[in-house]
């Protein structure tokens, strides 16, 4: 396999597990509460936080949003 493959590779296994952490962090922040320590109350106030500023930012932020979705979706 050519190295470039291969760190592409380990890239997407690296951003496949970042997304898992942060669902978990959700998950965890939810049914816990924010005193269960910093990393996954600021997990959730960060994506709190990119909400909104989506929601104030109207077009645009559904456009970014898209973007977004669009660089994380799974292509075979």
């Amino acid at each position: 396999m050519n190295p470039i493959q291969t760190v592409k590779d380990w890239a997407k296994d690296i951003v496949d597990l970042a997304l898992v952490l942060i669902a978990f962090g959700v998950v965890v922040y939810i049914i816990f509460g924010p005193e269960q320590g910093w990393y996954f109350s600021t997990i959730t106030q960060n994506l709190i936080a990119f909400i909104n500023e989506i929601g104030s930012n109207s077009l645009a932020g559904i456009i970014a949003l898209f973007v977004i979705i669009w660089c994380f979706a799974k292509r075979n």
